[in-house]
């Protein structure tokens, strides 16, 4: 091979993978709704609350999977497609500040959510925060 195809080779190959790699980049992607953590209700949990909650929440709820274009995130609404169900009487009694909220399993997270508005006030894993 000549210097001057080996040249042309490279520089083919260099223009394929620039114009791939910028495809990739340009994917369209929706976002979650209504993403404001600043407006989100505020609940304020230590980490072994959270542990309970989710050791409690975890065991009973379905786990949803995340709808397109929903992440479960502090300030995020929830889908309606997504049953809420109330905090559980045990919870309640053990974290009167957090009873009012509603609780979900979604792709293994348990989400604090205000009922009213399906506003994500807490996002808790498994693994803590």
């Amino acid at each position: 091979m000549t210097g001057r195809s080996r040249t042309m080779l490279i520089a083919a190959a260099l223009a394929v993978a620039t114009w791939s790699g910028a495809l990739a980049q340009t994917e369209p992607t929706t976002p979650t709704p209504s993403l404001d953590p600043a407006s989100a209700p505020k609940v304020d949990l230590t980490d072994a609350q959270r542990h309970t909650i989710y050791q409690s929440v975890s065991s009973v709820e379905k786990n949803h999977a995340a709808p397109i274009g929903f992440r479960p995130a502090v300030g995020a609404t929830v889908p309606i497609g997504i049953d809420l169900a109330p905090m559980p009487d045990t919870l309640a009694t053990l974290m009167p500040h957090a009873e009012n909220f509603s609780v979900a399993l979604i792709e293994k997270q348990v989400v604090l959510v205000d009922p009213k508005t399906r506003t994500v006030a807490a996002v808790i894993t498994e693994a803590g925060p």
